[in-house]
């Protein structure tokens, strides 16, 4: 079984965040624990519930054989993957998978559809990173920053 809690981290300040996922790990990982930290609501964006809901409903579930949904809460079974237990809260979705990884690939790609913003902690793991890869297309590699070997 696998949790992760995952942030919308806000747009204007996903460009300063990348190349310091580790800070934002300590900092989510920190919330995680106590649940109330400012800087979190400073630097991620309030969950919405309907726009969620549809992430999870229309992209996600297409594949799975059953959807339960309650308050703020939703569980996903597939007869071969397994199960994902998702719970909204205010600033993060809280999973839980219990079956094989490509249940987390489902949902990362389900969420990712929504913005590339999303940024999943797995503290048990020490695992953290963005759902949706960041591309570096602008990233321009002159001869002073190569270092040889």
């Amino acid at each position: 079984m696998r949790s992760y809690d995952i942030y919308n981290v806000k747009e204007q300040y996903h460009a300063y965040m990348i190349g310091r996922e580790k800070l934002l790990y300590e900092l989510l990982k920190e919330d995680e624990q106590e649940n109330t930290l400012q800087e979190v609501h400073y630097l991620c964006e309030r969950l919405e519930g309907a726009a969620i809901e549809d992430a999870v409903i229309t992209n996600l579930g297409k594949g799975f054989a059953s959807i339960e949904q309650g308050d703020k809460k939703f569980k996903l079974t597939h007869p071969v993957k397994g199960s994902i237990v998702i719970s909204v809260s205010s600033y993060a979705l809280t999973v839980v998978c219990d079956g094989s990884r490509m249940l987390d690939l489902d949902l990362f790609v389900a969420l990712s559809g929504m913005n590339d913003r999303f940024f999943a902690v797995m503290d048990g793991y020490g695992e953290w990173g963005w759902l949706k890869p960041v591309k570096y297309t602008n990233l321009r590699v002159s001869r002073e920053n190569v270092a040889f070997y």
